[in-house]
């Protein structure tokens, strides 16, 4: 009776569905404590790359003061490290692309790339020296592309990694320290204009941004805490302050599925 219970246990009803999360292994990394680390994880059980985290206070133990980044198989055995010193202020964020080259994106903007094996892919990149007095404080990666939010809450966007040209879009109209909650992106073959689109979550609604304009859509839907977009770009997912689960037409004509996870 009590290993019925125990199973039952196990299993969440999410809307009329239930879920359960079985351990399939367990990790091969010895003593990694992902609280104190970025980490970034490439698509379809790809490589797995994490360095220490330079945006909290962590105690050293017995590892040295010079922080590496290291690079994982899906079952966190060690593919390559390197250690981690380039300048421009602290890294904000890192993600894979569809190549399964990491691209790692520092304050001041500029971009740095590696391979599987943790060695360097030249040459470094760089936002423009506009996101670089402005300070890059969020990344979101895509396929071959990357865009960043900066402290003056605008938006600066590399389309295609392959034949790198930094772009600035459109004002989205806000004002520094009138940060968006949350943001996400369409990508440019999902698009009607063929190019990015950037969702950032303010108050109560989404302004999608794109090179040439800003629109503010789905005004009362929010405020949103998180947002994710389809892999074929046509609907977003969606959390709010007040914990409803929400999905959406990225045309925001229509609420496809709303459930109050409270």
């Amino acid at each position: 009776m009590a290993a019925t219970v125990s199973v039952a246990a196990e299993w969440q009803l999410l809307y009329n569905r239930y879920y359960r999360k079985p351990e399939l292994y367990s990790m091969c990394w010895q003593k990694m404590d992902l609280g104190r680390h970025r980490v970034a994880c490439a698509r379809f059980g790809g490589p797995i790359a994490a360095i220490r985290d330079d945006s909290k206070i962590v105690q050293l133990f017995a590892e040295s003061a010079r922080r590496k980044l290291l690079i994982f198989n899906s079952a966190g055995i060690l593919l390559a490290s390197a250690i981690w010193d380039h300048p421009g202020g602290r890294l904000v964020g890192m993600g894979w692309t569809d190549e399964e080259s990491l691209v790692c994106v520092v304050q001041d903007g500029s971009v740095y790339r590696y391979d599987i094996h943790a060695h360097p892919i030249e040459p470094h990149l760089s936002l423009g020296i506009d996101a670089a007095d402005e300070n890059v404080v969020e990344c979101i990666f895509w396929g071959n592309g990357i865009a960043c939010l900066t402290d003056a809450a605008r938006v600066f966007c590399i389309p295609d990694l392959k034949s790198p040209r930094p772009c600035r879009l459109c004002e989205a109209g806000l004002v520094p320290g009138d940060m968006p909650l949350c943001a996400a992106v369409i990508e440019p073959q999902y698009t009607m204009s063929g190019n990015v689109e950037v969702l950032l979550a303010v108050g109560d609604g989404v302004v999608v941004v794109e090179e040439e304009t800003a629109q503010r859509q789905g005004d009362g839907i929010g405020p949103l805490q998180k947002m994710a977009v389809s892999p074929n770009g046509k609907f977003l997912a969606s959390f709010t302050h007040d914990g409803r689960l929400l999905v959406i037409s990225t045309d925001f004509s229509r609420v496809l599925f709303e459930f109050n996870c409270e």
